[in-house]
């Protein structure tokens, strides 16, 4: 995931950074990798999927703004140009192509998967002086899948946002009609809809009532109908430490009948120093949930996270994590992104300490308590050294033990990445992941993959990455290569 800021906005790696959509904190990213005005980042915890249009907001590493401001001093400024910003577009967007070629093989059955693909995101915010603006996010691939058995050809294109709104110029009102997701109630996800927002200075309120997209289609589907309501109170704009409470209420029915019906409190600070995110569900047992669940509300889902920062070097982490399922978004999953999400129910705490400008240590202990990984306890350690010579080499290092009642093993992984020219970026990873299970009718496993990449950002408009990836296991391999182009506008 990538931003358009970098050290000079002041970040560095390891810098944490948190998505806002409307007033509230979605999710948490870290900064993995930075160059001068743009960096890399690693999603380390969300309750709704990050997209286009949603904001991150960080408090600047004090160094690195004064090392940047050293530099730009240096500078000879009689060979500065004068440039004339050109006039913003009333809307602005991306459209990408990519091409995507897969093959599997186990035993004697292999299969070729390949897929072009496009995808087109526009984003206008009263557009030309009006209080309109829109919002598309439009996906779209063929796709060909060629096995031993024979072949099948597939089309698909799934709108993840249409959506029209209407927000006059400071009104702090806002209407949207269409597929979109919640501004505040993050736990709805997607809904085809209407939604009204009201924002005041210390305060917001909003209701939303629509239907589900089909899972399967993402067509429309008023097979379960939702509908919600919160209120906020929050900080004014631009005083300190930013701070939010929300409560909302939550209701989907199928049928006419009860789907789930719960309540949604959320927590949020953030300053210099700390950081607090807490997000709690509680359901209401009505109907037939009341002979599973019995009579009156049950927690479901708690999500608790805490940061601490006594210096810019130092910053010490803990969290819970009990909720029983969380949609998770991925482009791109391989066994060290699986290996943590199968840990994540749990609770968790660790250490980060960045040193001597170019090295970052991190550790941490996690005991889960449910998910895929059943009773678990892990430990993990990893370095990051970043920055090193003209190339602007970098290196981290990962190594977690994990031991537990249905399994225990070790995951390694490694990567090193260099900027030789301008913006192109070479990256090369790799990793090891080894379980032994503690029944003897289910065989040990080993997995290792290693990938490569490029991208390179034409111009302040275009931007082209080339990837390949190859994974091997005990009874399967798996060899993946991409080629994705996108025109920003």
């Amino acid at each position: 995931m990538y931003i358009d800021v970098g050290t000079r906005g002041g970040l560095r790696e390891g810098t944490r950074l948190e998505v806002v959509r409307g007033n509230t904190v979605i999710a948490e990213l870290a900064v993995a990798y930075v160059s001068s005005t743009r960096s890399s980042c690693t999603v380390v915890t969300s309750t709704a999927q990050v997209v286009i249009g949603d904001s991150a907001r960080f408090t600047p590493v004090r160094e690195v703004l004064a090392e940047v401001a050293r530099s730009e001093a240096a500078k000879d400024t009689t060979a500065l140009r004068r440039t004339t910003r050109r006039p913003s577009s009333p809307i602005r967007g991306r459209l990408g192509v990519r091409y995507l070629v897969m093959q599997q093989g186990g035993g004697d059955a292999t299969s070729t998967l390949t897929q072009p693909a496009f995808d087109l995101r526009l984003d206008g915010h009263q557009i030309n002086g009006s209080p309109f603006g829109l919002t598309v996010d439009v996906r779209a691939y063929r796709q060909n899948y060629a096995r031993t058995s024979g072949s099948t050809l597939t089309s698909s294109t799934r709108a993840y946002q249409t959506a029209v709104q209407w927000n006059p110029v400071n009104s702090g009102t806002r209407v949207a009609l269409g597929r979109q997701f919640s501004s505040a109630l993050s736990t709805i996800g997607l809904f085809d809809g209407i939604a009204i927002d009201v924002d005041r200075p210390h305060w917001s309120a909003g209701a939303l009532s629509g239907s589900q997209p089909d899972p399967r289609t993402f067509g429309y589907s008023g097979g379960v109908r939702e509908h919600g309501a919160y209120v906020q109170l929050h900080n004014a704009p631009n005083t300190g430490a930013s701070w939010a409470m929300t409560l909302g209420g939550i209701g989907s029915y199928a049928g006419g009948k009860i789907d789930r019906e719960f309540g949604y409190l959320q927590g949020t600070f953030n300053s210099r120093h700390v950081s607090v995110y807490t997000a709690q569900e509680i359901d209401v047992n009505r109907g037939w949930k009341s002979g599973v669940e019995g009579g009156g509300a049950t927690p479901t889902s708690t999500f608790a996270m805490l940061r601490v920062s006594p210096t810019d070097a130092l910053s010490l982490s803990a969290g819970y994590d009990n909720r029983r399922s969380v949609r998770l978004y991925r482009d791109f999953l391989n066994p060290e992104t699986a290996f943590d999400d199968s840990f994540r129910q749990g609770a968790w705490g660790g250490a980060s300490l960045y040193a001597l400008g170019h090295l970052r240590l991190n550790a941490d202990l996690r005991t889960s308590r449910g998910g895929a990984a059943g009773e678990a306890d892990s430990y993990t350690g990893s370095v990051h050294v970043t920055r090193l010579t003209p190339l602007q080499l970098g290196v981290q290092v990962r190594t977690t033990r994990y031991t537990g009642t249905l399994s225990s093993g070790e995951l390694s992984a490694a990567a090193i990445d260099m900027q030789p020219l301008g913006t192109l970026r070479l990256e090369l990873n790799g990793g090891r992941r080894t379980d032994t299970r503690a029944s003897t009718q289910i065989s040990n496993s080993s997995t290792t993959w290693w990938g490569a990449d490029a991208d390179v950002g034409l111009g302040r408009s275009l931007y082209l990455l080339a990837s390949t990836y190859r994974e091997s296991g005990e009874f399967q391999r798996n060899l993946q290569t991409m080629l994705a182009l996108s025109w920003r506008f």
